[in-house]
């Protein structure tokens, strides 16, 4: 006996109620996602940070140990022959942090402020040697702490660091773009630092709550400041290589207004996005938080709060490793040359020509598709395939539907006497 047909169109309304329920249910799912994108070219957004960009992406000079261990044997015999060139002294033990050799940084300080206590400490050139002496001297002090296994039982060597900071500040509070600023709130961070709750994110040295990074606590050109400041840590210190600093980086950002009109919800979340990526690398490298009891690996990376984008895998991660390749083939390509022409006995501080014959690349531009463009041609493609399952299935549904009717129907007619 055949099918029925008010039972086949019952059953069609029934899949086509369905088909509609999931329609809906699947564009639902893509409205609360939308409001979250910014509105402006990761391009717009590093507007006036050229250098952020190179500091997120690693495209800034770093030396071999060579061109370091050059430099400091040409500069303890200029110091036997002429031990009152002040600033070779700062040179001789940034080459010695350099290279790891904190106890020797630290004692070419302490010959410098030898010949520092025969000057006149309110000559203008003195005084600034007095702020290099003390911005140098406490650097090294943390450096050697840190490499030393950050011990929270010698922390008053780290005390002792922040001291020679504060007075390197009150010499000269701007130098650096305000480098020692946030290195000194970094140091203050370490002795004394915030509880870890697994339930919230990663503490900051900032001090800035995450939940709060578009109130008005903070001003944009504070965090703005800010961004400077620990760019300059990566650059001119050693924290190319510190998760805590990339990640107070993407708070930053994010609070960071672009200098245009742009509402509450402003920022530069492509830049703390890849700040954000930058964490993830380092956390996938092995490196940690000097915050004490903070986890590490996969529940590190947990705790590390993604700045708010959709689809940020699809749109930002292919610009964020193809801008990090770049940037890594320059600078394998800048340290091949360089190690070259120190074997040959050749030195950038003593040879004018010495960069002749390095081919420079241009560095790669950021994406100048708009977040809003490139989200819109992904939401397209998506509502495309939704309407073809809420049109297309209900339809099949319906064709199966009178196919099985008209094949039960033919079937009972040829059965029939």
């Amino acid at each position: 006996m055949g099918a029925r047909p008010e039972a086949i169109i019952t059953g069609t309304g029934v899949m086509k109620r369905f088909a509609l329920i999931v329609g809906l249910w699947i564009s639902l799912q893509c409205l609360p996602l939308a409001c979250l994108w910014d509105r402006d070219t990761p391009r717009e957004e590093a507007i006036g940070m050229p250098e952020v960009v190179a500091v997120l992406t690693g495209r800034f000079e770093r030396n071999p140990p060579k061109y370091y261990e050059m430099r400091l044997a040409r500069i303890e015999l200029q110091l036997r022959n002429d031990p009152i060139d002040l600033a070779a002294y700062d040179d001789a033990g940034v080459a010695c942090d350099r290279l790891g050799m904190s106890d020797e940084a630290i004692a070419w300080m302490v010959r410098k402020r030898l010949e520092l206590n025969k000057r006149d400490p309110s000559h203008p050139e003195i005084r600034e040697q007095l702020y290099r002496y003390h911005a140098n001297l406490g650097t090294f002090m943390v450096h050697r702490w840190i490499r030393q296994g950050a011990d929270r039982m010698s922390i008053d060597e780290l005390k002792s660091a922040c001291d020679e900071i504060v007075k390197a500040l009150e010499i000269n509070p701007n130098a650096h773009f305000g480098r020692e600023k946030y290195q000194l709130q970094a140091m203050r961070w370490m002795i004394d630092p915030p509880q870890i709750d697994s339930f919230q994110p990663l503490p900051n040295l900032l001090g800035w709550s995450f939940g709060d990074i578009y109130g008005e606590s903070t001003e944009p050109e504070e965090a703005a400041e800010a961004v400077r400041g620990l760019a300059g840590l990566v650059v001119l210190g050693n924290a190319w290589e510190s998760v805590d600093i990339f990640h107070a980086l993407n708070i930053a950002l994010q609070r960071n207004s672009v200098g245009f009109s742009r509402g509450r919800d402003g920022g530069r979340n492509s830049l703390a996005y890849f700040a954000w990526l930058r964490c993830n690398e380092l956390v996938d490298s092995g490196r940690g938080s000097l915050l004490p009891g903070a986890p590490t690996g996969k529940s590190l990376k947990e705790l590390l709060p993604q700045p708010g984008f959709v689809k940020g895998e699809i749109l930002l991660d292919p610009a964020f490793k193809r801008l990090r390749v770049e940037a890594e083939e320059w600078h394998q390509a800048r340290v091949a040359f360089l190690s070259r022409r120190l074997e040959e006995g050749l030195h950038p501080d003593t040879h004018s020509d010495f960069w002749e014959g390095f081919q420079d690349t241009p560095a790669l531009e950021l994406p100048s598709v708009s977040l809003p463009e490139a989200y819109d041609k992904w939401q397209e493609r998506r509502l495309m395939l939704v309407r073809c399952v809420i049109v297309g299935v209900p339809v099949l549904l319906v064709g199966l539907g009178i196919g099985i009717w008209i094949s039960r129907s033919k079937h009972a007619k040829r059965s029939s006497p």
